[in-house]
């Protein structure tokens, strides 16, 4: 039997049509953009992630995984509304919460969050669901600051239970064409200066940060914190901060290694960015600071029994990228280890930071199934 010349056109063409159907119609994703594929172990270009917003539905903070709810869009199929879309944290990929630098695990399970997002590194496609790799996180407080953008509120109806309120952005004080209706209960949280306040704290007029949850299945969504003024926000950023910084203190700082020199027995890194720049004060000239080696979701062996000593000869800026600090240490190690090879990660701890045990759950155990 001989095939038809068209046939055959129609069967060359199909696995193009399906490439094309797979990159417009995965739930979630706006086709719009043109996307950008990830290279393995570089940081990607400025402005190349696609935003997607959404309400995260499940994590699992020592993986850095989870999945979030992506917001319902005009353009999109009505099978496609709330389909949960799955994401790993990219190594260099970060947190933000209350306006301060997070960890996974600090975020509450039905935050609404903005995300900036890539397909996965490994195919180039979506994954089902989804994208594959998330570079931030972040809470609607901390997405509202970045925009430098605050809620103006125009009418209570405490009795109907919700909020009227319209974007203003801070630059020019221009506001958005139409008002958003938030709904309000009484487990809605109000920050009032250095505590809490009440929902009738509120008065037509005031500037508020809010975040909510709800945002796919209730309209624009329920409030679940509400700001009403400049230090209530700066107490919230503050004690974030704190929780970032006790758990760094403890994990060390993650960065990737640039090169080594085997010869001279030297390490250079450049630390993945997102934390706060005041931990590096910690990290000085011929100090000592403590080597892990880590896996891409940042999890480290056995702290105590796999960690290097290494003594710190440079420290001085590079460009900074998109998921870099900007800032490249050079380190000489007691002895390289076998991670300790370019585009491999590593953690760094501080001389005066504590080295102890962490919980079974964060370590990596080769060959032991009791930790997945």
């Amino acid at each position: 039997m001989t095939n038809h010349p068209s046939s055959i056109r129609r069967l060359a063409i199909f696995p193009f049509v399906v490439l094309i159907l797979s990159l417009v119609l995965a739930p979630g994703v706006d086709p719009k953009p043109a996307v950008a594929q990830l290279q393995p172990r570089q940081f990607p270009p400025e402005g190349s992630a696609i935003h997607v917003a959404g309400e995260l539905i499940q994590m699992d903070h020592v993986n850095r995984t989870g999945q979030i709810r992506p917001d319902r869009r005009d353009d999109q199929r009505t099978d496609d509304y709330d389909r949960a879309m799955r994401f790993t944290l990219l190594p260099f990929g970060t947190i933000r919460f209350h306006g301060a630098p997070a960890e996974l695990r600090d975020i509450p399970i039905g935050t609404h969050l903005h995300g900036q997002f890539y397909f996965d590194a490994k195919t180039g496609l979506p994954v089902k669901g989804g994208f594959g790799s998330a570079f931030l996180l972040e809470d609607d407080f901390s997405f509202q600051q970045r925009q430098q953008r605050e809620w103006r509120l125009d009418l209570v109806n405490l009795d109907k239970g919700n909020i009227t309120v319209t974007g203003v952005s801070l630059s020019d004080q221009k506001a958005d064409a139409k008002p958003t209706v938030f709904k309000v209960n009484p487990a809605t949280r109000v920050w009032k200066e250095r505590g809490f306040g009440a929902i009738t704290n509120l008065s037509i007029g005031q500037s508020l940060l809010i975040n909510i949850t709800f945002a796919t299945l209730k309209g624009p969504g329920l409030c679940t914190d509400i700001w009403l003024d400049a230090e209530s926000r700066a107490l919230s950023a503050a004690q974030q901060s704190e929780v970032h910084r006790a758990y760094e203190k403890t994990h060390g700082l993650p960065g990737w290694i640039d090169a080594v020199d085997n010869e001279m027995r030297r390490v250079t890194l450049t630390l993945f960015g997102g934390f706060d720049s005041v931990l590096t004060n910690d990290f000085k000239l011929n100090s000592r600071v403590a080597v892990l080696v880590a896996e891409d979701s940042l999890r480290c062996y056995d702290q105590n029994s796999d960690r290097m000593y290494a003594n710190v000869l440079e420290i001085k800026n590079v460009p900074i990228a998109l998921g870099s600090s900007g800032i490249q240490l050079v380190i000489k190690p007691e002895n390289l280890l076998e991670g300790f090879r370019p585009r491999r990660i590593l953690r760094l701890l501080a001389n005066k930071w504590p080295l102890d045990d962490l919980p079974w759950e964060e370590m990596l155990w080769p060959q032991d199934n009791r930790i997945q």
